[in-house]
């Protein structure tokens, strides 16, 4: 094993093993995580965090393995024209997926340098921005949370997309020690760090605003304040859950989140090693929160995304 991983980036990461392991057992990795986190695990502690893009990082974390350029260019080409029809204020046409972290997925396109992941963040977005508005809210969310977010790809084009907002991540160590890396080095000065974060006991609305971006641990859900937030998001990942732990969570969002809530999910998930096939129609949505949409999503037709609306303010 090599030693000479990043020294605070290993600080961090003890911390919040630590701090995890601490908190109530319902925040722990179900039995689906714990064995794929074991391999995370061995990379973090290799020094894999510097280029997590081109590591099983990015790969377990639902990224396109670029078998094939041609047809990859193609997807890419294909799938930004589509966006960039929803996309009224140009977003497409002035960003670049950063290169910081990895670049094997990316291709120019148009003079732009994008990968499925940037896209698929893209998309993502403005689902999100759709779904405020259908709601019958105006301008756009200011502050959001995301559960489980990978390395970070739809917190950094949500900050691009909406300079306004503040973006939160609460997630498990292994993805919280990506994104803790990744974000911190694409938004730079923007980040609380979890080193700093996860010595904050009790959150207030308007701290979370004075901020752009937070790190934070799964547990520390309990810590933010009941009718706060503008947003939450979940991708991919709660159908890699323990049922138990889905409902705890959507109990949580429920008392935190007045606005909407946006997620995107495959229709029917067997996850065989918590013993739990969810599907579509099985998640414990409160019957107070409106529907706003429910859709198969543009690229995969196994999955669908679901917005809804938690009461306007």
């Amino acid at each position: 094993m090599r030693i000479d991983a990043n020294s605070a980036e290993i600080a961090t990461y003890r911390a919040m093993l630590n701090d995890n392991l601490c908190a109530p057992a319902i925040y722990s990795a179900g039995t689906f995580w714990d064995q794929i986190n074991k391999d995370f695990a061995d990379l973090i502690w290799s020094g894999a965090l510097r280029d997590l893009r081109n590591q099983y990082f990015s790969r377990r974390f639902a990224a396109w393995d670029p078998h094939d350029r041609t047809a990859y260019r193609c997807l890419l080409r294909l799938y930004r024209e589509q966006l960039r029809a929803r996309d009224t204020e140009g977003f497409l046409d002035q960003e670049s997926d950063p290169m910081e972290g990895g670049a094997d997925d990316q291709e120019n396109i148009d003079g732009r340098r994008v990968s499925l992941d940037f896209l698929q963040s893209v998309d993502e977005a403005l689902s999100i921005k759709e779904a405020w508005r259908l709601s019958g809210r105006g301008n756009g969310p200011r502050l959001l949370v995301e559960l489980g977010a990978g390395y970070g790809r739809l917190a950094y084009v949500m900050c691009r997309m909406f300079p306004e907002c503040t973006y939160v991540i609460c997630d498990l160590p292994e993805a919280l020690a990506c994104a803790d890396s990744w974000l911190s080095r694409v938004l730079p000065g923007k980040v609380v760090p979890y080193a700093e974060s996860r010595g904050v006991t009790s959150f207030s609305r308007e701290t979370l605003i004075s901020r752009k971006c937070w790190i934070l641990g799964a547990h520390q859900i309990e810590a933010l304040p009941s009718n706060s937030l503008d947003a939450f998001v979940n991708i991919y990942s709660f159908a890699e859950m323990p049922r138990t732990t889905i409902a705890h969570y959507f109990k949580e969002i429920d008392r935190v989140t007045r606005g909407v809530v946006f997620i995107k999910q495959r229709k029917r998930e067997e996850n065989l090693q918590d013993a739990v096939i969810v599907t579509a129609d099985s998640y414990p949505v409160p019957t107070t929160w409106q529907p706003v949409f429910f859709r198969t999503t543009p690229l995969y037709e196994e999955f669908f995304e679901a917005a809804w609306s938690t009461g306007l303010k």
